[in-house]
């Protein structure tokens, strides 16, 4: 099993609710997902947000795996407002200049913030495309779906590659985090189109994704944070081990082949004896089978010369015919 593979097998039991028990005092995913639907209300009411047209009710083809009872299915539309960054546009002179992220500076769970580049960003547009502190970002294009959370304390801008993920009620993002890194790595998001791929608004808004409990996605979330030395300390012996294996290619294999054959991968050890005792034993026993009649008497080898010698033995050995020792 590679790292890989370990990390996947780690983050299924997790979305699948296997990794930790469920616990009835800790309700149900039912009832977290009607708090955020009230929040959501709430903000649509108050015009933070738009309304939106309901998504469709989730088919049970559109259901990866079994979750336990306490869980639901959920789609992302219903449980984060989210939109894209703005797009680089050299006709555009109004606002003011602000240093913005690309999909080049997202990696998993990680940003590259050197050498930041700067765009003109009105009012409006700083209050759309900024990111703050929990926002889950997941690439639009690129490496499709590849997420990051932000956990700075200043705010960030964003181009119209990378979606902006903020959630309408309380969520344990990294749980989500999570459910990215794994849906990628097994094939549950691919990007779609022609020529350059990309995970578009629409795709993300109908993606469908397990809930737990608010109280056991922290669970879960600190479980695979607790195994996740282990992972690490693995993989360190996984590269170990491919590195050794790279140095002992068919050459090197044929090296050792040759050393162990002319005596040179071990010391000789006088209290082990010698090859002509080992012959003579040998030859002692072939005889008695002879004289049992169990084997027929075969005529005798020539003597082994000195040009049928392959390369240098220790003293200690003894070159003899295949045929002698059968």
């Amino acid at each position: 099993m590679t790292p890989q593979e370990l990390k996947n097998s780690i983050l299924q039991l997790a979305i699948q609710g296997r990794l930790v028990e469920q616990r009835p005092e800790e309700g149900t995913a039912e009832e977290l997902y009607q708090e955020i639907q009230k929040e959501k209300r709430r903000l649509i009411k108050e015009g933070k947000i738009k309304k939106e047209k309901p998504l469709p009710e989730i088919a049970e083809d559109e259901k990866p795996f079994e979750i336990p009872e306490s869980w639901k299915w959920a789609r992302i539309g219903n449980l984060f407002q989210h939109n894209t960054g703005k797009a680089l546009n050299s006709s555009n002179k109004s606002g003011k200049l602000y240093e913005y992220i690309t999909t080049s500076n997202v990696y998993w769970n990680r940003f590259e913030l050197d050498k930041l580049k700067t765009m003109l960003f009105t009012d409006d547009e700083l209050v759309r495309c900024s990111v703050q502190k929990g926002d889950l970002l997941v690439l639009e294009g690129g490496d499709v779906g590849r997420a990051a959370v932000w956990n700075y304390d200043f705010p960030m801008r964003i181009q119209n590659h990378i979606h902006r993920m903020r959630p309408y009620g309380k969520t344990c993002i990294e749980y989500f985090y999570n459910i990215f890194f794994f849906y990628k790595n097994v094939g549950l998001i691919n990007g779609k189109g022609i020529g350059i791929q990309g995970l578009s608004s629409n795709a993300l808004h109908a993606l469908v994704v397990p809930l737990p409990p608010l109280a056991e996605q922290r669970r879960i979330v600190a479980k695979i944070e607790e195994l996740s030395s282990y992972v690490d300390r693995y993989e360190q012996a996984w590269n170990r081990l491919e590195e050794l294996n790279k140095c002992f290619p068919a050459d090197m294999q044929k090296s050792l082949l040759q050393l162990a054959i002319e005596g040179k991968l071990v010391e000789q050890r006088p209290e082990e004896g010698t090859g002509e005792e080992l012959y003579q034993e040998i030859q002692e026993e072939k005889q008695r089978l002879i004289k049992e009649g169990k084997i027929k008497k075969e005529k005798l080898l020539p003597e082994i010369a000195e040009d049928e010698k392959l390369f240098e033995i220790p003293e200690s050995w003894k070159w003899v015919r295949l045929d002698n020792m059968k």
